[in-house]
């Protein structure tokens, strides 16, 4: 009587024979791309420049990054229940004017509020025509970035606004540390660490992925699932506003022209750390690996006095390489499944 022959784990992409402890650590940096391109990148750069892993210029460029981050976050909420927001740099340029305009008058913590509402606002608004005018949110969000960067060109007559600000709002806000961190690092890291438990852990975390999942289904779960696309955008542009505010806080100035391509950026981001434009998965944790590659891409091409015009080919060449891995994820799972 022949005996069955021992059962072997097998790690997915892997020959069932190679269960070796480097052919176990390959398989986990193959199905995370964004995390294996973060780590050859930090190992060439550091390479290529003996500048590039100080703490001054890692620092710098989390600093340099952190409104952008801000946008990342909200659009990961967004691309993961389905949707897209072009509008994040035009609400930013916004909610930096309006609040270099009306700080004088209502004092700088008080300013904090009236930006925050303007860019909860913006962000309903673009909810809204998406859920009740039926309007594809790529159209809705392109008019919502015309319409905000137009207002701030209004507000300002196309001039940057100068404002005086309380100084513990421009420590936080823009140029304090703490330590040998920059403090706005802490607030935008802050925000990334409410942003992932949100999405992990709570409920509207669960509902916003069933919605990019499977809006019909969720639906039928009960879950108000037009209700949640509008929170959805109403959180990104709360976040972009609050960017805002990082801007405000850094130059002390309303600039109707800032924020620009931020939104591309994020969306970057967010794409390179995996999360799919169909929606329904994505990761916070994800879309601050892809800011870092990003961020890191762009400062490493600096320290080597790399042409800008050269950074925005690397930059859409990083972009489409990932999107490229992402789609060769899904139908593997696909397949899988």
């Amino acid at each position: 009587m022949s005996k069955n022959p021992p059962v072997t784990s097998v790690t997915p992409g892997l020959p069932p024979d190679d269960l070796s402890v480097m052919g176990r650590a390959r398989a986990l940096l193959l199905q995370n791309v964004a995390v294996t391109g973060l780590i050859v990148l930090v190992i060439i750069s550091a390479l290529l420049s003996p500048h590039f892993l100080t703490a001054d210029n890692i620092f710098n460029v989390f600093r340099q990054w952190t409104m952008v981050g801000l946008i990342a976050v909200g659009l990961t909420f967004v691309i993961i229940s389905g949707g897209i927001d072009l509008s994040g740099g035009s609400i930013l340029a916004l909610s930096a004017v309006v609040g270099a305009v009306v700080a004088p008058h209502i004092g700088t913590f008080g300013m904090v509020g009236v930006v925050l509402l303007v860019g909860a606002v913006c962000g309903y608004v673009n909810g809204a025509v998406i859920t009740w005018g039926k309007v594809p949110p790529f159209v809705a969000t392109l008019g919502m970035m015309t319409v905000a960067r137009g207002l701030a060109l209004i507000i300002s007559e196309g001039r940057t606004i100068p404002t005086q600000l309380a100084p513990d709002f421009v420590y936080w806000f823009g140029r304090g540390y703490i330590g040998v961190v920059p403090a706005p690092v802490i607030l935008t890291g802050l925000v990334f660490i409410f942003a992932a438990v949100a999405l992990k852990y709570t409920t509207f975390g669960r509902f916003v992925c069933l919605v990019g999942d499977n809006p019909v289904g969720a639906h039928r779960s009960g879950i108000n699932v037009d209700g949640m696309k509008r929170s959805v955008y109403t959180l990104h542009g709360v976040l972009a506003a609050l960017a805002g505010l990082l801007f405000l806080g850094r130059l002390g100035v309303g600039e109707p022209t800032a924020g620009m391509l931020f939104e591309l950026s994020g969306i970057a981001a967010v794409v390179i750390g995996g999360t799919p434009f169909t929606g329904g998965i994505g990761s916070i944790g994800l879309s601050f690996v892809g800011l870092m590659v990003i961020g890191l891409t762009y400062n490493i091409l600096n320290l080597l006095s790399v042409s800008p015009y050269a950074q925005d080919v690397a930059r859409g060449v990083i972009i489409v390489i990932a999107v490229m891995f992402s789609i060769r994820r899904m139908g593997t799972g696909k397949a899988r499944r």
